[in-house]
């Protein structure tokens, strides 16, 4: 790699390490970085997995004072994320380079659209939990101690998990609807047990990646990955200052931008 290069990396990475620390959606930032460097949009999905790997499981270790009291539903979600990843990436690595080409557009505009509303989707699934009369499990200031999680649930975040293995991106706002639908109040656990299993998932489809031969892209993985921790720890350092109203509008902006970007592309390819 160029000098200029491994700048433009660093800097993608680390505003991606920022954002998933302030409000989630990294991956909108760094994916397409990658697929403008020339990387397959296969082998772009698999490296930013990897690199931006070691922020989840700083999110999640940063965290884990806030899931007090959820350890039955942290314990029974192990299962459906590991085995819903893996099937994720095995799905991603079935699936033509030109098919999935096709497909990230509209990924990555559902993406978009699923992070911009994720708190109107938490806040309908808990007003659907509410009129179906059933009970809440967790109120929304106490560190309650949960109960093990019902089997819907456990379902939902399979379904959920094998697009987090798939492509992943904005699958923030579908956990934590998940876990509203189920009876949820408590934000802090709630984005504690959302942190828990998205490092569960990437974990597992990082790892299938990983020994894929010529997937990952290890160099960049390298720099991602310093940008990645650097941003993340910088944005904790600013993150009193920092509007995440701001944050959100302007990930928004680059992920509908993104979107519209990949759409040309890929419409320019089969013309060529």
């Amino acid at each position: 790699m160029h000098a200029s290069e491994v700048v433009i990396l660093l800097a993608a990475a680390a505003a991606a390490g920022a954002v998933n620390a302030l409000a989630g959606g990294g991956m909108l930032v760094a994916y397409p970085v990658l697929v403008a460097f020339g990387v397959s949009p296969i082998a772009a999905n698999a490296t930013a997995t990897v690199a931006l790997l070691s922020g989840g499981i700083g999110a999640q270790i940063g965290y884990r004072s806030e899931m007090k009291g959820a350890g039955a539903y942290a314990r029974a979600l192990v299962i459906p994320c590991i085995v819903g990843g893996m099937i994720g990436a095995f799905l991603l690595l079935k699936t033509p380079p030109r098919q999935f080409a096709a497909m990230v557009p509209g990924l990555v505009l559902l993406a978009t659209l699923l992070f911009a509303a994720q708190a109107q989707i938490t806040r309908f699934a808990l007003r659907l939990h509410d009129a179906l009369g059933l009970p809440r499990i967790s109120t929304p200031d106490a560190g309650d101690t949960l109960r093990a999680p019902a089997r819907m649930l456990l379902v939902l975040q399979f379904v959920i998990s094998i697009y987090i293995g798939y492509f992943g991106a904005g699958a923030g706002a579908l956990m934590l609807a998940n876990l509203g639908f189920m009876g949820l109040t408590n934000i802090h656990q709630m984005n504690g047990l959302k942190l828990w299993c998205g490092m569960l998932t990437n974990v597992t489809a990082a790892l299938i990646f990983a020994v894929q031969p010529s997937l990952v892209h290890w160099p960049m993985v390298l720099v991602m990955t310093a940008g990645s921790v650097a941003g993340g720890y910088m944005s904790s350092r600013v993150a009193q200052r920092v509007s995440q109203r701001s944050v959100r509008v302007t990930i928004i902006v680059i992920g509908v931008a993104m979107a519209v970007w990949l759409a040309a592309n890929a419409i320019r390819s089969r013309t060529i």
